[in-house]
């Protein structure tokens, strides 16, 4: 695959990556030079930007974190059952090539899409009110909050 390639569309079109499309914009540059001979060969010709296929059918896990799956199963009927088996299910996927695949793939077998992505919609609306409230300084990022506690282990052995 050509990085930085102009591809000809038809005599007043050329297909451009954003890359190219930014680049051939500033003077000197050699995106700015190949453009400029193109444009030799065909004068009335416009750069499009191409755009990347986005696949309508992909699932996404987006809230699924530990922690919120700790959160849905806390509001269940026999949560604390439900939070044992969870615990149990995340020590015994430690040893998996991928612990965190394993996990999912049991709540999903256990629960109704609907139900949780209905209880997850409402979290994060709740979560936005509750972020607005606060000072930019009392709001912790998402990555501090699920950041996993072996990373700190790691820290003190270093």
């Amino acid at each position: 695959m050509k990085k930085n390639a102009i591809i000809t569309i038809d005599s007043t079109t050329a297909q451009v990556t954003k890359a190219f499309y930014k680049q051939a914009r500033i003077f000197g540059t050699p995106e700015y030079e190949t453009w400029k001979a193109y444009r030799q060969d065909f004068p009335n010709a416009t750069m499009e930007t191409k755009s990347i296929k986005k696949n309508p059918n992909k699932r996404s896990y987006k809230n699924l974190t530990y922690a919120n799956i700790e959160s849905y199963l806390k509001v269940q009927p026999n949560g604390a059952e439900l939070l044992k088996e969870f615990e149990e299910k995340k020590a015994t996927t430690r040893i998996e090539k991928n612990p965190y695949h394993e996990v999912l793939k049991w709540f999903l077998k256990k629960f109704d899409k609907e139900k949780y992505e209905v209880f997850f919609a409402d979290k994060d609306k709740a979560t936005e009110a509750t972020t607005e409230d606060k000072s930019p300084a009392e709001s912790s990022t998402a990555a501090e909050e699920e950041a996993p506690a072996e990373s700190a282990g790691l820290d003190k052995a270093s």
